[in-house]
C-alpha cells in the first residue's frame, strides 16, 4: 500500500501554532542533491503549490525563525523552484523559537527503529523535567518522524551574541543528556535552521518493517506557550564550561579527575566518552544521597574544563566548583595554589634527583650546576632572603598533647625517625596519629609492612572506636575488638577520604615503592607518611654500585625521604629498629654508626617503663647509682611519673629539645595511648556515634 507523504490537516495544525497571523516562512524540499524553495504565508496556497512537485524521496522542511518580509518578492513567492537562494542567516530578523533536536544515535542515511524512538522520547520527557525545575514553561512537542523535537518560544533579536547563547544552550544539554542512544543536535543554532515540516513524512533511507519512514507531527502543544526569559537561557549556557573552572594553576596534566574521584570515595556508575568531553555519571549525588545515577555528572572536556550537574531542583546551582570545595575547602586559596605550584616543581626536581640517584657508579651526589655569567647570582644577601615570601611551618598535631606542646607536633616539609624496642608500642603511637591526623582533615599515606592489611584495619579500628564500643573476648584473657560490621563499615567510611595503606602484596622494594608514592603524593597532596618499618623493605636495589653496603643503603634511603619530604610538603616518619636488644635504648643503638640520626630533622624513642627500662633511666638519665629497692623497684611510683610508656624526644629540629620523656597510658581495651589514666577524649568519630542516638547493636563476629 503506497503511504501518504503529506498530511494537509497536520501541515495546517502545525502552521497556525509555529507561524501565526500569516506569517511568511519557507518551504525547503531536498531531494537527492535538488533542492527546492518557495516562501509562502498561507497554507492553501502551499497546498496547491505541493501539487506541482514529486516528492517521492523528498524531505521536507521550513524555517524557524522569523524571515525578514523583504524574502517574499523573491522569485519562489507562492510557488515552488529549484533556487540557490534560500533563506540565510542575514535573511533572519529575530530567534522565534529553540529547537531542541533528540536523535537516536544509528547510522547515517537510515531510519530510527521504535525502540530508538522510545528512548529518545524519554530522553525529551527527562530534558523537560529538568528545565520546568529551572523555571522554563512547557515547549511544543513533536516527532520528527525519526526523533522529538521540543520547541521552546523564545524572541530574541538575530545577532551574533544571541547565536552564540544559543549555541551554548544546546552544549549545556548535550553535555548533561547525551550518551550512546541518544544526542542533542548542537548544530541547530544557526538563524536560519530549517526544521522538519510537520505533516510531511520522514524518508531517510529505504522503509522497511524494522527502520519505516512515518509520518512526522505535532504530539502536544501547551495550554499556554509563554516566550522563555534570556536570563532562563543564560542560566543553562553557564552550565557549558566554556573555560579551566579550577584552580589557576591546575593544568590538564596536573589534575587527575579520575585519582580525585577515587581519593574521595566518590563512587562513579558508569563513564562515558562523547566528542570533546568525559562523562562520569555517579552512583549518588555528594550532595543528596537520594538523588541516584544518572541525574548527578562530572563532565570533564578535553580542554580540561569541568562541570559538575545534578538534575534535581534541591541542586539547583551547585557546580563543580563547589564539589571541590565541599571535599577540599582550600583548593582555591592562593597560598594553596602557590603552594601546589612550587610542589609541581619539586616533583619535577625529585624525579631528577631519583634518576640520578638509582643509575650512578658512586655514593657522592653531585648536583648539576648552571652555568651563569655571576657566579655569585647563586649567593644570597640577608635583604634577598628576608624579602623572599615567608614560608608557613604548618604542624600536625599527634594528640598528644605534652608532645604537641612542647615539640609544636610533626612539621610538614621535615622528616622524623621513631625507634623502639619490640613491644614497646611504636605502632600504636604511629597508627594513633594517622588517626587524629585525620580528625584535622590531614591526608596520611602509611606502609605498614608488617601487619595484613584486614589486622591493621581492625587495630585502627578499636583506636577509633574506643572503649565503649568494644567486645571483651571469652576465649583471650585481656583482648577486646570490634565485632560490629556497621561500627566498622562507618569507621571505613570516616577514614576513607583522609586515609591510604599501602598493599602488601605489591612487595617491599623500596626503589619501586618510592617512585609510586612520589607520584601518589603528587596526585593526592598528602600531609602525613608512615613507613612502618625500615627493616621490612627491600633496599638491596636502592643503588647499583656493588660497593655498597647497608649503611650506605640506609643513608640513601633517608636522603630520598627527606627529598621527598621537602619537595612534596609532607611530614615523613619512619620506624627504624635498633641494631641490638638494649636494656635502655639509645640513638646510636638505632641504624649504621649513629648516621640515621644525624641525618634526619626530629628523631623519637619509644619506651615501654618495664624493669630494664627503668634501671637505665635511673643509671643514665637521673645520674643515680643502684643501691638496693629504689625507684627501679617501685613499679607504682614509676608508672605515675612516666606512665605505662612514654616518648624520649631524642633530637628535635625547631627547638632543639633533647631527653625530654612524655609519659603516656596505655588503654588496653582501645589500644589507644592516653595523656592521663582514665582519659577519655574523643575524636570527631565519636562526638558523631553515641549510644544514645544509635540503635541498640550487640557485638556478634568472630573473635
Amino acid at each position: 500500500m503506497k503511504k501518504q507523504i503529506i498530511d494537509i490537516s497536520k501541515i495546517k495544525k502545525a502552521i497556525e501554532v509555529l507561524k501565526p497571523d500569516n506569517q511568511l516562512f519557507e518551504i525547503r524540499i531536498l531531494k537527492g542533491k535538488t533542492t527546492i524553495s518557495g516562501y509562502f504565508t498561507s497554507v492553501e496556497t502551499l497546498e496547491q503549490a505541493f501539487k506541482t512537485v514529486d516528492l517521492r524521496g523528498a524531505n521536507i522542511f521550513y524555517t524557524l525563525n522569523v524571515i525578514d518580509p523583504a524574502c517574499y518578492s523573491r522569485e519562489q513567492q507562492d510557488h515552488f523552484v529549484q533556487s540557490k537562494t534560500t533563506t540565510s542567516d542575514g535573511d533572519i530578523t529575530a530567534y522565534q523559537w529553540l529547537l531542541i533536536d533528540l536523535d537516536p544515535v544509528r547510522r547515517s542515511g537510515i531510519s530510527s527503529t521504535d525502540e530508538e524512538l522510545t528512548i529518545a522520547h524519554d530522553r525529551s520527557g527527562m530534558i523537560k523535567s529538568y528545565l520546568r525545575d529551572n523555571g522554563w514553561g512547557d515547549p511544543i512537542e513533536a516527532l520528527s518522524g525519526n526523533g522529538i523535537h521540543l520547541l521552546y518560544a523564545i524572541g530574541l533579536q538575530n545577532n551574533k551574541e544571541n547565536a552564540q547563547l544559543i549555541e551554548k544552550v544546546l552544549k549545556a544539554l548535550a553535555l548533561l543528556f547525551n550518551d550512546d542512544k541518544v544526542e542533542v543536535d548542537t548544530s541547530v543554532f544557526n538563524p536560519s535552521r530549517i526544521c522538519k515540516l510537520y505533516g510531511t513524512r520522514a524518508q531517510k533511507g529505504s522503509d522497511t518493517k524494522d527502520r519505516p519512514h512515518r509520518m512526522s507531527r505535532i504530539l502536544e502543544v501547551p495550554d499556554e506557550l509563554l516566550p522563555i526569559r534570556k536570563d532562563k537561557l543564560d542560566d543553562l549556557a553557564a552550565e557549558y564550561p566554556q573555560e579551566v573552572s579550577k584552580p589557576k594553576t591546575e593544568s590538564k596534566s596536573t589534575f587527575n579527575l579520575d585519582d580525585w574521584l577515587n581519593f574521595y570515595g566518590i563512587r562513579v556508575q558508569t563513564v562515558k566518552e562523547w566528542k570533546d568531553a568525559t562523562r562520569y555519571v555517579l552512583e549518588e549525588c555528594p550532595f543528596d544521597s537520594n538523588h541516584k545515577a544518572p541525574d548527578a555528572t562530572i563532565i570533564k572536556m578535553q580542554s580540561g574544563a569541568i562541570c559538575f550537574k545534578c538534575l534535581h531542583n534541591s541542586c539547583s546551582g551547585r557546580d563543580w566548583r563547589e564539589l571541590r570545595l565541599k571535599f577540599e575547602p582550600d583548593a582555591y586559596d592562593d597560598k594553596k595554589l602557590e603552594n601546589d605550584a612550587r610542589i609541581e616543581e619539586g616533583y619535577r626536581q625529585h624525579k631528577k634527583y631519583l634518576e640520578y640517584n638509582y643509575n650512578r657508579d658512586d655514593l657522592t651526589y653531585e648536583p648539576e650546576v648552571a652555568d651563569v655569567e655571576h657566579p655569585e647570582q647563586m649567593f644570597e644577601t640577608p635583604i634577598d632572603i628576608y624579602n623572599k615570601p615567608a614560608r608557613e611551618r604548618v604542624c600536625i598535631q599527634t594528640g598528644l598533647k605534652d608532645f604537641d606542646k612542647k615539640t609544636g607536633g610533626l612539621a610538614k616539609g621535615e622528616i622524623s625517625l621513631v625507634s623502639g624496642l619490640r613491644g614497646s608500642a611504636k605502632s600504636t603511637w604511629l597508627s594513633q596519629v594517622a588517626i587524629n591526623a585525620r580528625n584535622q582533615e590531614y591526608k596520611t599515606v602509611f606502609y605498614s609492612g608488617e601487619l595484613k592489611d584486614t589486622r591493621f584495619m581492625d587495630w585502627m579500628a578499636q583506636q577509633i572506636a574506643g572503649k565503649d564500643w568494644v567486645k571483651k573476648s571469652t576465649s583471650y584473657d585481656n583482648y577486646w575488638y570490634v565485632s560490629d560490621k556497621g561500627i566498622k563499615c562507618s569507621i571505613a567510611e570516616w577514614m576513607n577520604p583522609y586515609f591510604l595503606l599501602y598493599n602488601n602484596d605489591y612487595g617491599s622494594n623500596f626503589k619501586q615503592i618510592t617512585s609510586v608514592l612520589g607520584n601518589l603524593l603528587k596526585r593526592t597532596k598528602a600531609d602525613l607518611v608512615v613507613i612502618d618499618n625500615m627493616s621490612i623493605l627491600d633496599l638491596s636495589d636502592i643503588t647499583d654500585d656493588r660497593r655498597a653496603d647497608k649503611w650506605d643503603q640506609q643513608k640513601l634511603f633517608v636522603e630520598t625521604l627527606k627529598n621527598l619530604a621537602m619537595l612534596g610538603n609532607c611530614h615523613i616518619v619512619f620506624v627504624a629498629h635498633p641494631r641490638k636488644a638494649a636494656g635502655f635504648l639509645r640513638l646510636d643503638d638505632v641504624g649504621g654508626s649513629g648516621s640515621l640520626g644525624n641525618l634526619v630533622d626530629n628523631a623519637f624513642i619509644v619506651h615501654r617503663v618495664n624493669r630494664d627500662f627503668r634501671r637505665g633511666y635511673k643509671r643514665d638519665i637521673q645520674g643515680i647509682p643502684d643501691k638496693g629497692k629504689s625507684f627501679v623497684d617501685d613499679e607504682d611510683e614509676a608508672r605515675a611519673e612516666l606512665g605505662d610508656n612514654c616518648i624520649e624526644v631524642v633530637k628535635e629540629r625547631e627547638t632543639g629539645l633533647q631527653d625530654l620523656f612524655i609519659p603516656l597510658w596505655y588503654e588496653l581495651e582501645s589500644k589507644r595511648l592516653l595523656n592521663y589514666p582514665g582519659e577519655a577524649f574523643k575524636w570527631k568519630w565519636n562526638e558523631e556515634h553515641t549510644k544514645s542516638d544509635m540503635a541498640p547493636w550487640e557485638m556478634e563476629g568472630e573473635e
